[in-house]
Parts: structure tokens; C-alpha cells; sequence
């Protein structure tokens, strides 16, 4: 969890709006009584894996049918097969000359936004949505938000590094293997651990 929640959900105002609309403000909502949510991540998982399938035996055509569901990851991005997942792949920015290794994980509704010339570890996990921290009721009930995960450029991640909701990191930031960031971190600056800390800055 970071530090960036919303206020406690006031269920008759959200009862007014839009789910797409929570999305974008980073509202509360309840995934399991939004079918349209739903039903994105439920087809997201099959084409993956379709995609997957493909690569197998055939990678360009592999990378073509995964621009057509994420149509923002820049044509000279690469990615590595096989894909863990990505809930909402229209929500996936991703820049130009980055390298993503294998067993990608992205997950839920938030906005992803990568860099360019980024290299980004295998294994690694991008996760934007967030649970109440305290009050089991509003887990119990399924009340989650998301926020957004921004990497700026020339960032690199060594392997299974997590980013939880709402973090930044700035231009040319190192993530050690295996480090946990819930916080943003400025450019030029080298981070590891659990929760990843500053190590060094670097120019």
C-alpha cells in the first residue's frame, strides 16, 4: 500500500457516477458487481495467452496481435514472451527503444506509463490497485481504487522487482533485483530493498 488513498467511499455519490469514471478520478469501486470490468480482464487473460500460444512458434506475429489490444506500446518497444498478464492493456503506455524481459505482470485499471529506453527485468510486477489498509468491512465488501504507475526514461529494473499503486520514479533509476518500491524516487538515483530505499545518486 502507498500513501495516496482516497478518502473513506461515500457510497451514495459513487452509487451516481460511471465506473469508467471512478477509473479516471481513482475512485473507489467493487469489481465484482462491474460485469464491463469484468469482462476486459476475463478477455485480456484469454488473448494473452492466445498471444502466447502464438509466440511460441511464431514472435512477430505474436507482437503484432499484442499491439492490436495495447495499440500505446511504442513499434520499436520489445517485449519478451511469455506475458504473465495485462488486466487493461489499453491502459499500458509504453515508449520508444524499452526492452521488457519475460513474465510480465500488470495489474489492475490504473494507467501504466513506461519510459523510453528502459530495461525492465524478468518477472517483474506493476500493481495499481489498492485495498482499505484497516477497515476489513470495505475488503470484505470488494471496495478497491487504482492508482496510476509511472517509470520515467532510461530506467532499469533487475529481475521480480514490484511496484506498488500510485508510484513514480523519475529519468535513469536503477531497481536492484527482487526490490519492493512504494514510494516515488527522483532521477539519477540507484534504489533496492524491501521497501526499496536510495543506495546511491548518480549522474
Amino acid at each position: 500500500m502507498t500513501n495516496k488513498q482516497p478518502s473513506e467511499p461515500n457510497i451514495d455519490e459513487l452509487s451516481k457516477k460511471d465506473i469508467f469514471a471512478k477509473l479516471a478520478d481513482g475512485d473507489w469501486y467493487q469489481y465484482g458487481h462491474e460485469p464491463k470490468l469484468q469482462a476486459i480482464v476475463k478477455n485480456s487473460a484469454q488473448v494473452i495467452q492466445q498471444i502466447n500460444d502464438v509466440a511460441k512458434v511464431d514472435d512477430v506475429n505474436a507482437r503484432k496481435m499484442l499491439s492490436d489490444i495495447a495499440p500505446h506500446i511504442a513499434d520499436n518497444a520489445e517485449i519478451y514472451f511469455p506475458i504473465s498478464g495485462i488486466e487493461y492493456p489499453q491502459n499500458l503506455y509504453i515508449g520508444d527503444g524499452t526492452f521488457i524481459n519475460a513474465n510480465l505482470q500488470i495489474l489492475s485499471a490504473g494507467k501504466i506509463t513506461i519510459g523510453k529506453n528502459c530495461f525492465i527485468g524478468p518477472n517483474c510486477q506493476l500493481y495499481t490497485p489498492n485495498h482499505h489498509p484497516s477497515n476489513k468491512l470495505l475488503r470484505r465488501a470488494g471496495w478497491q481504487y487504482d492508482l496510476p504507475i509511472t517509470i520515467g526514461d532510461d530506467c532499469w529494473f533487475g529481475g521480480s522487482v514490484i511496484l506498488l499503486p500510485g508510484v513514480t520514479l523519475g529519468n535513469n533509476v536503477v531497481v536492484g533485483a527482487g526490490s519492493v518500491v512504494t514510494k516515488d524516487f527522483p532521477d539519477n538515483t540507484v534504489i533496492a530493498g524491501n521497501p526499496a530505499k536510495i543506495i546511491k545518486h548518480t549522474k
